[in-house]
């Protein structure tokens, strides 16, 4: 795949999963969270702090899309490896990191409070987070060395 098909290719996938995200944040957790606190009178409480919960569980994903869109654009560029590039994947890993501390916080705060069974889905989640910040840590790495490299050849005549 040439450099431009493969950008507008990884683009269109970050808008497909910026829309697949607010699907996700805007209709079916608040309705779900909603659903589990009509069918338990004892966590109804729980509803709107569940949902606030949730809702700024969604800043981390949205900064990533934005890190990852801005990589797309220097691949774009011809400008793959470059140490800017090596940045945003560390922000990418920092905020899966975030993120995934802040589900296993909030699966282990609702198995204390109400013994919620969810803790199974939640750490399934959090196994995810934790594989895509090492991966994207891992890249970071890569692209670093390899800008370094680049930069190293680029003085060579």
């Amino acid at each position: 795949m040439k450099r431009l098909g493969l950008v507008r290719t990884l683009k269109g996938t970050i808008l497909f999963l910026a829309v697949m995200a607010a699907v996700c944040y805007i209709g079916i957790f608040p309705g779900t969270i909603r659903e589990m606190g009509a069918q338990n009178a004892g966590t109804a409480w729980l509803v709107t702090p569940g949902i606030v919960a949730v809702s700024i569980s969604a800043a981390p994903i949205a900064i990533a899309l934005v890190l990852f869109w801005q990589i797309c654009t220097e691949i774009g560029r011809d400008n793959s490896f470059c140490h800017k590039n090596a940045s945003r994947l560390t922000g990418i890993g920092f905020c899966a990191l975030i993120d995934t501390g802040y589900c296993a916080v909030g699966t282990v705060t609702l198995e204390i409070m109400v013994g919620s069974p969810i803790w199974v889905t939640g750490m399934m989640v959090c196994t995810v987070g934790l594989a895509i910040a090492l991966a994207a840590f891992l890249l970071s790495h890569l692209v670093l060395k390899a800008a370094d490299m680049k930069a190293e050849n680029d003085l060579t005549i």
